[in-house]
């Protein structure tokens, strides 16, 4: 399984890029628009990689950045939600903006991405919006454990990420009492 590819940029296009080894061998990745954005022609490069082997074809689709990767993976895994729709989403959305609408439960930016209606965009909200879509944030773990935190004591996940929106505090520990003294 190919998890990273290395090399000069051949040729680039909005939706893919061809990538040339120091052995001479080119792949075609697929890329989404805010990755093709950052990219220039003729320059070396390093893409993660996330390759998806159909009956009919063995496609990769790169990444420079690993949180735009989990989220392609988490929403590729879900029913309903193939490459292409994966792909919509990170062109439209960055990690941080999807990661804010399904914790949020805003289906309305889920649904400005092209190929998203109102129908998989509560589904994508109650599929991920459980623990799954913890792992994901890693920059700001001191978040989740407050969130199980103030989870295991009763409160509720919708009131709660509310509440840790509007607090300060950059440790658990004090997140966790900040969240307290507003959710009391």
């Amino acid at each position: 399984m190919i998890v990273a590819i290395e090399g000069i940029i051949t040729k680039k296009e909005p939706t893919n890029c061809v990538i040339k080894l120091s052995n001479g061998i080119s792949y075609n990745v697929n890329i989404s628009l805010n990755c093709s954005a950052k990219l220039e022609k003729n320059a070396k490069i390093e893409l993660l990689i996330t390759q998806i082997i159909r009956e009919d074809a063995n496609l990769l689709f790169g990444f420079l950045e690993a949180d735009e990767q989990k989220m392609f993976e988490m929403l590729i895994k879900l029913s309903g939600i193939g490459a292409s729709t994966a792909m919509a989403v990170c062109s439209s959305l960055s990690s941080d903006s999807f990661l804010k609408a399904v914790i949020n439960g805003d289906t309305a930016t889920l649904t400005s991405v092209p190929g998203i209606g109102p129908k998989t965009a509560r589904r994508i909200v109650a599929e991920l919006g459980d623990a799954k879509l913890m792992e994901f944030s890693s920059g700001e773990s001191y978040k989740n454990e407050a969130a199980m935190a103030l989870e295991s004591l009763g409160f509720k996940r919708d009131k709660i990420n509310k509440v840790l929106s509007e607090c300060s505090s950059t440790s658990t520990a004090e997140l966790v009492k900040e969240a307290l003294k507003k959710l009391a």
